[in-house]
Parts: structure tokens; sequence; C-alpha cells
């Protein structure tokens, strides 16, 4: 027994200086400096939002009026007036152009104080969670709008608020360019009335901005994606499509080089073309930020997938403690050591549509 414990002993201390040699032969991972930057994030409450549409003919969501479209089943040919419909603001409903139709419909759309609060417990958490994922890199300065509005740039059928729509008639007295992302969100229900308008998720712009910086519309509505993050169950589209802006700005305004650019998947047919293989590609993930719509083809994310698609990100968001896909983004991808600039009309050169350096339309 003696000599089995003796043997015992010296093999586990063999096993322990191979184990040793093989952690110090790993070169220690470099540090990346950390920049720390402070993007103005303004968030655009939109509550009530008002509308009215004038017709014969019109149909978005329940609200729909007409012989064709009276059930809110009508193709867009069979608007009248021809779709896009615009809004029309109450006080104008009885112009002399709108005398001649039949049916008036104006509604109210509202979010409830418990959603509004959600809202902004949702951004917060985005917030703080960024600055985490980042490393204290982004530390996005959030701040929250709440305002009633008449709203004469909602087109039927959609209903969807794209920065051509509110610019002017809104966002001009608040937004400058010291302004990095801007979220326009609004409901989509008329509680009074039972009625609702057609369901949007979410979209982003681009170089569509307001005053250059990024802008977003979100619809908050019972049918749209959550996710759990830090432990929360966090309403998606308010984190997929700041990251949207964010990816843009990082190429666009920043110059960060990306990779993998002008590369992209083959959907239709479910290959990775010219996109790197899941598991291949540059061993650097800072060569890349991912579209983030791109969760099954990142070559370095777990739900990688060239085979078929599973029909979803199946870890868009925290499952069994494992990471989400937006912490992976952004942890793996962003490039701590830059002075973020989410505004194209501060970066300093004359790009999109300026006539001068940082000037001429939309820069103020």
């Amino acid at each position: 027994m003696k000599r089995i414990g003796l043997l015992l002993l010296i093999l586990f201390t063999a096993l322990s200086a191979c184990s040793l040699a093989t952690e110090t032969a790993v070169p220690a991972t470099p540090t990346v400096p950390v920049v720390h930057s402070t993007p103005r994030f303004q968030v655009f409450i939109l509550n009530p939002l008002t509308t009215c549409l004038v017709g014969n003919e019109f149909a978005s969501g329940t609200v729909c009026a007409g012989t064709a479209c009276g059930d809110c089943n009508c193709a867009w040919e069979e608007h009248d007036p021809p779709a896009p419909q615009t809004g029309v603001p109450p006080e104008r409903l009885d112009d002399p152009q709108y005398v001649g139709y039949a049916h008036k419909i104006c509604v109210d759309i509202t979010l409830t104080n418990e959603e509004i609060a959600d809202i902004m417990a949702d951004m917060r958490l985005v917030r703080d969670q960024v600055y985490e994922w980042t490393g204290g890199a982004l530390d996005l300065q959030m701040e929250f709008i709440v305002l009633p509005h008449v709203h004469t740039g909602f087109t039927a059928p959609d209903f969807v608020i794209g920065p051509f729509e509110i610019d002017d008639e809104l966002l001009n007295d608040y937004v400058t360019t010291d302004t990095d992302f801007v979220y326009v969100v609004t409901g989509v229900h008329d509680r009074t009335q039972n009625l609702r308008l057609a369901y949007w998720c979410g979209g982003s712009y681009g170089e569509l901005s307001i005053h250059g910086a990024g802008y977003s519309y979100i619809q908050y509505n019972e049918i749209c994606n959550s996710v759990t993050i830090a432990g929360e169950t966090v309403y998606e589209p308010l984190l997929h499509e700041w990251i949207h802006n964010l990816d843009w700005a990082l190429y666009a305004i920043n110059g960060v080089p990306d990779l993998y650019q002008n590369a992209g998947p083959d959907w239709e047919h479910w290959q990775h073309a010219s996109w790197p293989a899941c598991g291949t590609g540059s061993p650097n993930p800072l060569d890349w930020f991912p579209s983030v719509d791109l969760c099954e083809w990142d070559p370095d994310w777990r739900d990688c997938n060239n085979v078929a698609s599973a029909g979803a990100c199946l870890h868009a968001g925290e499952v069994n403690g494992e990471i989400s896909w937006y912490e992976h983004v952004l942890s793996v991808h962003y490039p701590r050591d830059i002075q973020f600039i989410g505004n194209y009309c501060r970066d300093g050169r004359q790009d999109f549509s300026e006539t001068g350096v940082d000037s001429g339309w939309p820069c103020p």
C-alpha cells in the first residue's frame, strides 16, 4: 500500500508539473486600452400621438373604412385616395380638399404610464449593460422626453415614423449636433376606440439622420420579441435598433476598418458565400463588427449555422446562464480604443449631404 501511495504521489506531482508548464506556455492576451466615450442618447416617447385618416377606402391595422377596405383587408392599390395616404391634423378635417371623402377617422395612439416606465427601465438597463459589456468604453448618456404630438407624417397603410416624417415637425427644437443617437418610441393602440394602427417593431436609418445623429423608430407593442438581459426581460427592438446605428457609425463616421464590410452570406440558398464560414475567418475579433442581424452567420458565435436556419437567433437573449448574442457583439467585437462619435455633423470632415466641413443640410 505504501508503494502504491508513493507511485500515486509521484504521478500526481508529474501531472501537476505538466499542467503548470502548459499554462505558463500560453501567451498573455494583449490588453486593449479603453477610451471612455459618452454618447448622448435622446429617447423621445410620443404620447399621445394623434393622427387622422380621410378617404373613401383605407386600412391600417384595424383602422379601416370603405367598401373594399372596410374589413381591414385590402390591397395597396385599392386605397382611395391612392396609398400612401398621409395623416391629417384634426383641425384640418373640414378643409375643402377633404369635403368630398366619405370617411374620416382620428386616433389617439397612447402608451400607459406602466408602459412608459417599462420603456425607460429597459433603456436604463441597456445603458448599464453596454457600459459593462464594453469595459466602460461606451457610457451612454440617456435622456427621456415624453411629448404629445399631432403626426401628419403618418402614411397608411404602414405606421412607421422615419426621420423625414418627424424631423421638422418636432425634433428640431431638441436635437443638436451634440446628440449621437435618437429614438422615437410610440405605442400602436387607441384604447378609447379599441383600434390599432399597423404593427411594426423597429427600423434604423443610417445616414438619414436627425442633424447628423443616428435615428431609429421603435413601436412598443405586444407582438415583437423580448429577450432576457442581465436576468431581466427587455423589449428587444430597444436594444437591437441601437446596435444597428452603432454599427453604421463605427464604419461610416469613425472610420473603424471592417474586414467583412463588403462581404455577406447568401440568405436565399443559406450559404456563407463571401462571408466567412463558421469557425473560420480572422482570429482577431476586432477585425470586424458583425451586423446584429447576423446571429446565425457570425463565425465566432455559438449560433453560427451554415447548414440551415433555425428560424430565429436561439441565443439572442441569455439562455441557461449563457451570454446573449448582444453581449457577444459588444464585448467581443467593439473596439474599445476609439473615441466614439455618433454624429457626422461633428466628425471634422465633409461627408454625406454636407456642403462643407460639418455644415450644410442636415447639419444646422
